[in-house]
């Protein structure tokens, strides 16, 4: 065999090594994809749950602003509505980006950029969280406060303070108990970390393998 034929062999050879690694990377990818997709699409259930609740809670919100329901007296009483209020209604915002962002970026993305740009995104979102949880908290907090002139005027000030006290305290459980059980925690980044991971050790071993034939 001559230099030219020797050449054109290796060429040939050259080329099939590539297929087989572009093969492979498209098995890997839709292997990855598949799960995604699964994940994404109970993530959108999720989501779309969540804005029903929210947008329940915000009519609710107004009907207790417009309808005072509970026979508020001061304009201060209403305070902690009009931050839960304002609570859902960035929470309702926060949401639907998500939302958005799994949907346009999954269909419009190869799985590698998808992956990587959701696990951003979840990144980046992780300070809004922590500020949207302190509020919130705040505003569940203050909210027995508003009943507060109410009790007093029925059943007098050292009962008052003590069933307001009792409710503030049991706010402060169910958020403690509800965070040690990881309610605040995103398993969904998680998840598509463990996918980018995953995504990456198969091409990194599939490379390896090929370069080894």
């Amino acid at each position: 065999m001559n230099l030219d034929e020797l050449k054109i062999a290796w060429q040939v050879y050259d080329k099939k090594i590539q297929s087989s690694q572009a093969i492979n990377e498209k098995i890997i990818e839709s292997m990855i994809k598949e799960k995604s997709s699964s994940r994404v699409a109970s993530i959108k259930k999720q989501y779309l749950f969540f804005c029903i609740m929210l947008g329940a809670e915000f009519i609710l919100t107004i009907a207790i602003l417009t309808g005072n329901p509970f026979d508020f007296k001061y304009s201060l009483q209403f305070i902690p509505y009009i931050l839960l209020g304002i609570c859902i209604m960035i929470a309702f915002i926060n949401i639907f980006q998500l939302y958005k962002k799994l949907n346009d970026h999954f269909s419009g993305n190869p799985i590698g950029v998808f992956l990587r740009t959701v696990v951003e995104s979840y990144e980046q979102n992780k300070v809004y969280e922590k500020w949207f949880g302190i509020l919130f908290f705040a505003v569940g907090l203050i909210i027995p406060l508003s009943f507060l002139p109410n009790k007093i005027a029925k059943n007098g000030l050292s009962t008052a303070l003590l069933e307001t006290a009792l409710m503030m305290t049991g706010t402060l459980v169910l958020y403690w108990v509800a965070f040690r059980l990881g309610a605040f925690k995103s398993r969904n980044e998680e998840k598509f970390r463990n996918y980018l991971h995953e995504l990456n050790e198969l091409k990194a071993m599939s490379l390896e393998l090929d370069s080894n034939d």
